[in-house]
């Protein structure tokens, strides 16, 4: 029974240095330019994206200064700027 409890122990230890460091070890920044265009393309307006980072633990992409323009029209500034938005997704029902 001690034998198993160690694998387990184990098991555990590894799942959870993986999910704090996978992370650091994936550049998310490096689909940026992607998220950027598909998102303008979706909205039919400019989107920028800042930094992104990435938490598998809590399931969720993470962009700081993520700005959507306004329509020409109405304003040349910014829809909607935020200063951080996360999106998730829930891992475990």
């Amino acid at each position: 029974m001690g034998k198993r409890l160690r694998i387990l122990l184990i098991a555990v230890v590894v799942i959870v240095v993986l999910l704090v460091a996978v992370p650091f070890l994936v550049p998310v920044n490096k689909f940026r330019p992607t998220i950027e265009q598909t998102a303008s393309d979706a909205l039919g307006r400019k989107v920028t994206v800042g930094d992104l980072s990435l938490s598998l633990i809590s399931g969720s992409l993470t962009a700081k200064d993520l700005s959507v323009g306004d329509d020409p029209k109405f304003s040349h500034r910014p829809f909607s700027p935020q200063n951080r938005s996360s999106v998730g997704v829930e891992v475990l029902p």
